[in-house]
Order: structure tokens, then C-alpha cells, then sequence
């Protein structure tokens, strides 16, 4: 006979288990991919090689999705609902590691043959692995800038890398973090949704969001979004638990946050202010005293986990707030603030003229960009009550206004301040609301189906849940595999001849020299160039305006 404390804590086993199983399912098949990649053989640097190697990499993505659908297609008429639903579960997060483990799979196939990543030593990549290099030899680096991923960098070069070159470990940590993407988009919603509408919201929304050349940063922003939503969830429940549920919730969630600071600090920025209006607004104002108290113990232990983990870094980047200056112009600088939709990064080249963005079918507006607004109102409409919602709703806000406060100064202080980069934010913010929009309103319309006495049938309900899970399975697998095509595509080797393009960044990487002055295996007629010794210390400014900003697509330029 179990103890009544073990009785009560068997279900939680299960669960459990079932959470690590879903965790090691989605991150395995990311992993596993990117690493059945690495047998791809093709020239990189060639057009038909190119080709060659999406195609190998979407084949494979069959090879793999087929059995997964199939054991869905089981499960529908042969299994028994308990094991439908475990069989979804594992099968949606698995999708969820496929979609980004093949996007991971192309930077396998667009660095083959060569150890460095892209752009080589040049560009943020070069300053990486400048600092990882230093704390190789210091043990700290002298900038201000989230201190994981140089200090992972440098871990894995010592550990991991025969010449402890940092580059060549900066190359699997970027890889790596490409593939986690997806996984850990479909897994931060699983905090608020079942698996197969967290798959949907997840994809929709993180798949978007991926950048190649910078993969650490959008996967930090697919877990902080909805885990600052799960925070204003635990405020508004905490004056029903007791004390201690409360406070181990507020540290956990205080210590999630903080680690993602420490690895990407952006994100929050732009997200801080309207999620402390969320937290002024949904704070248990008049559930009493005993009930104020709970809330404010949640909001106490998860602002002390956060402290002790980020406290030290966010201390150093208030300080140099005022005395750090962004002068460089990249080429979203340049575009309408208010416009939402593609970047010019993957669809145009830099220095090529035209128009940008190109003219919408609605008052200027694309379609896009329409639709991902009507999905914020719908969301809005239906699930304004719901965490999730407010949560994504304040951080769209936030970075929105932070967006034009930045740039309407940027004349008079001769200054971005990073404002671009709250372009990632509303996307992901808008896509997800789209997607939360379209699963709570499945959910309105299911409730008043279910109302209707014609429809009820407990049988053909269950049959239609789970025939609807087959197709929205099958339309993810090869949407998503579209995509990871369509985002590799741009990053594979491709020589300048004086067009600023994202191929370059592959080029780059093939054109230099090992450390032992032999060339990568695929360098264009065996020509390369040798590395040359990073500097960690940043130039300083020779004048006190912005540089970079001379795009050929300006508009007014011929």
C-alpha cells in the first residue's frame, strides 16, 4: 500500500515524466537532425550543390516526418485516447524539433568544409569570439554584453576544440542555438496551451523569427514572451495558494528570467515597461490583505531569483546607459518605422536600388501586415481576460512605443539605440497573437457546436479532434520545412562581386585559412586569406555622428 504522501504525488510523477519525455523528444530531433546533416555531401560552394543539399535536406525531412504521421494515423482509429494523446504529444514536439533542426541542417550544409562561422572573424561574430578569446586568457571580458555566450564560447573552445580556436566553437554553439529554436518555442507555450495548438502558436510565430547569423537572440525571445505571460498568470492566482507554492513559482520564474537576460538582455528592455503596467493592472488589489501579501511574496521571490542571477550584469548596463552610444545604421534603420512585415536582410540585397518596402495593397499596408492586425483584434475580442494575450499584448506595446521614442531622436542625438530590433518583438508579439486569436475562437466556436443538440455526439466529436490533428500535422511538416529551406537558402556561400548579400557571409568563412595555413576544403580556387588577431577593445569613435546609413535603396536615391 503507497503512503497517502506517495499517493498523492503519483500523478505528479507521471507528469513529470511525461514533461522530461516531451523536452528530450523536441530538443532530440532538433539535435539529431543537425547532426544527420554533417552526412550531406555536396559543394557548397556551387549553385548545384547547393540546390542538391536543400533538396537532401527536405527528403530527409520526409524520411523522418512519414513515420510520425503514420503512428498519428494509428493512434486516431486503433488507440485509445489516453494513448492518442500521448502519441500527439510526443509527435508534436518532435515536429517542433524537425522544423528548426533542418534550418540548423542548412548551416551544416552551407559551412561544410570549412570551421569557421559565418562571416568568419568579421562583423559580431569576430567581436564573440574577440571577448571568448579574452576570458581564455583573463578569465573576464571588458565590454558590456550578456556574458553567456562569450563565456560558453570560451568553455567549449578549451573543452571541446583541439586548438582551442573560439571561432571554430562559435561555429556548433550558433548551430546548436538554430536548432533549439523550435523546441523551445513549442515548449514555452505548452505552458498555456495543449500540444497540438502550442505547435501551431509556436511555429507561426518563432519560425519567422529565426536569424540565421544571430540564432541566440530570437531564441531567447520565443521563451520570454510567454514566460513574462506566465508570470502575470501566477500574479493573478497567487492570493489562492498557499506561501511556499507561491514563492518557489516566483523564484522559478525569476530564475528563468534571469537567465535569459544574462545570455540576451534586448528583449526585456523592450518588454519591461508594459509588462510592469500588466503586473500594476492585474495585482490582486482587492483580494484583501492576506491575499496582497501572497501576490507581493510571488513578485518578491521572483524579483530576488532574478536579482541573484541578473542583478550584477543589469547593474552594468544601467550604468553605462548613459555614456553607451549606437551610431552604426543597419539596413532596417533606414526603412518606415511602422512598417511590419519582411526584412530586407533575406529578400533584397543592401546596395541595390529600389524601393523598400515595397508599396502595400492597403493605404500602403501589405496584406501581410493587415492580416497579423485583424488577428490582434480578434485575440483581443475573445481572450482580452486571458494571461497570455495581455502578457503578448504589453510586450507588442512596449516595443512599439519604445520603437518611435528611439527613433524619433535618432536626428537630434545622433543616435539608434538599437530601435531596429524591436522590429523581432512585434513580429513575434503580432504572430502570436494571430495564432492565439485563431485558437481561442476554434474554442468559442467548439463551445457553441457542443450547445447544439443535433451535434451532440460524444463519438464523432472525439473522431473529428483527432482527424483534425492529421491534417494540421501534415500541413506543419511541410510548411515548416519550406520555410527552413527558404531561410537557408540566403546563407549559402555566394561571392560578393561587390553585392552586399547574406551569401557573403558563407563566402567569407570558406575564403579563410586554418590555423595551420592550409585552406578550407571548398575555398574558391584553393585561394585563402589568413586569419588575423581580433582586438576585444572596441575602436574608439572618430566623430560624434551616425555611419553606415548610405543604402542604395533609399528612396531617394536613383
Amino acid at each position: 500500500m503507497l503512503s497517502t504522501a506517495a499517493a498523492a504525488f503519483k500523478p505528479w510523477r507521471k507528469r513529470l515524466a511525461m514533461i522530461a519525455a516531451e523536452f528530450a523528444v523536441a530538443i532530440g530531433a532538433a539535435l539529431a537532425f543537425a547532426r544527420w546533416s554533417t552526412t550531406i555531401a555536396v559543394n557548397p560552394m556551387t549553385r548545384i550543390g547547393q540546390v542538391s543539399g536543400l533538396a537532401a535536406l527536405q527528403f530527409r525531412l520526409i524520411a523522418v516526418a512519414l513515420p510520425l504521421l503514420a503512428l498519428v494515423v494509428w493512434s486516431v482509429f486503433r488507440a485509445s485516447p489516453r494513448v492518442h494523446r500521448i502519441v500527439l504529444r510526443l509527435v508534436c514536439a518532435a515536429i517542433a524539433g524537425l522544423a528548426t533542426g533542418m534550418t540548423a541542417g542548412g548551416q551544416v550544409v552551407a559551412l561544410r568544409g570549412t570551421p569557421w562561422p559565418l562571416n568568419g572573424q568579421s562583423g559580431d561574430n569576430g567581436r564573440l569570439e574577440a571577448w571568448a578569446t579574452q576570458i581564455q586568457h583573463t578569465g573576464h571580458m571588458v565590454n558590456i554584453y550578456p556574458p553567456v555566450l562569450p563565456h560558453l564560447t570560451a568553455f567549449w573552445a578549451d573543452h571541446f576544440v583541439d586548438n582551442h580556436q573560439t571561432a571554430f566553437a562559435l561555429k556548433w554553439i550558433l548551430i546548436i542555438s538554430i536548432a533549439l529554436t523550435g523546441p523551445a518555442a513549442y515548449l514555452a507555450w505548452r505552458m498555456f496551451l495543449r500540444p497540438l495548438p502550442a505547435l501551431g502558436v509556436g511555429m507561426l510565430a518563432g519560425i519567422p523569427s529565426v536569424v540565421v547569423y544571430k540564432p541566440y537572440s530570437p531564441l531567447v525571445l520565443v521563451v520570454l514572451i510567454p514566460l513574462l505571460a506566465k508570470l502575470l498568470q501566477l500574479l493573478r492566482n497567487s492570493p489562492r495558494r498557499p506561501y511556499p507554492a507561491v514563492a518557489w513559482r516566483g523564484a522559478a520564474v525569476g530564475a528563468m528570467l534571469g537567465v535569459l537576460f544574462i545570455v540576451y538582455s534586448g528583449w526585456h528592455v523592450w518588454s519591461a515597461p508594459g509588462i510592469i503596467v500588466a503586473v500594476l493592472g492585474l495585482f490582486p488589489w482587492r483580494s484583501g490583505r492576506d491575499g496582497m501579501l501572497r501576490a507581493g511574496a510571488f513578485l518578491g521571490t521572483a524579483l530576488l531569483a532574478f536579482l541573484i542571477i541578473g542583478g550584477k550584469y543589469g547593474y552594468m548596463l544601467l550604468s553605462a546607459a548613459d555614456s553607451t552610444k549606437d551610431r552604426f545604421c543597419s539596413t532596417l534603420t533606414l526603412v518606415d518605422p511602422g512598417y511590419i512585415a519582411m526584412t530586407p536582410f533575406y529578400t533584397r540585397n543592401g546596395n541595390l536600388p529600389g524601393m523598400w518596402p515595397p508599396p502595400g495593397e492597403l493605404g500602403g499596408v501589405g496584406v501581410f501586415t493587415a492580416l497579423m492586425m485583424v488577428g490582434v483584434a480578434v485575440a483581443l475580442t475573445v481572450g482580452l481576460r486571458r494571461s497570455a494575450v495581455i502578457g503578448v499584448v504589453a510586450c507588442f506595446g512596449s516595443a512599439w512605443a519604445i520603437r518611435f521614442f528611439f527613433a524619433s531622436h535618432m536626428e537630434r542625438d545622433q543616435a539608434v539605440q538599437l530601435f531596429p530590433r524591436t522590429y523581432q518583438t512585434l513580429l513575434y508579439c503580432g504572430l502570436a497573437l494571430f495564432g492565439l486569436a485563431c485558437v481561442l475562437t476554434g474554442e468559442r466556436v467548439k463551445e457553441r457546436l457542443a450547445a447544439i443538440p443535433a451535434l451532440q455526439s460524444p463519438t464523432s466529436s472525439r473522431n473529428a479532434g483527432r482527424y483534425a490533428a492529421v491534417g494540421v500535422l501534415t500541413a506543419t511538416v511541410v510548411l515548416t520545412g519550406m520555410a527552413a529551406s527558404a531561410q537557408s537558402d540566403p546563407f549559402f556561400p555566394e561571392n560578393p562581386k561587390g553585392v552586399s548579400t547574406m551569401g557573403r557571409l558563407a563566402y567569407q568563412a570558406h575564403r579563410l585559412a586554418k590555423p595551420d595555413g592550409t585552406c578550407s576544403k571548398f575555398a574558391p580556387h584553393g585561394v585563402c586569406d589568413k586569419p588575423r588577431k581580433l582586438n576585444p577593445v572596441s575602436p574608439p569613435e572618430t566623430d560624434q555622428l551616425l555611419h553606415g546609413c548610405e543604402y542604395a535603396w533609399r528612396k531617394d536615391q536613383p
